[in-house]
């Protein structure tokens, strides 16, 4: 019997939880683009922590990391 390590199989989760994911990951790419946009004429701290943040979860939706 195979001994299960770690946390959950990502194969049991429901489809619905797929949908989801792939819709969000059509909508990061533009908000990237409109925060890239926001921080160069207007840089303020917040506003280059939630474009690290967005270039972070791109980056995971494109290796399929989540």
């Amino acid at each position: 019997m195979k001994k299960r390590f770690g946390g959950m199989n990502r194969y049991q989760l429901p489809p619905a939880v797929y949908k989801f994911r792939d819709i969000f990951a059509q909508f990061v790419p533009p908000f990237i683009i409109f925060q890239t946009i926001r921080t160069i004429l207007f840089p303020t701290s917040v506003d280059v922590l939630i474009l690290m943040i967005l270039v972070a979860l791109e980056v995971c939706f494109y290796f399929e990391w989540i």
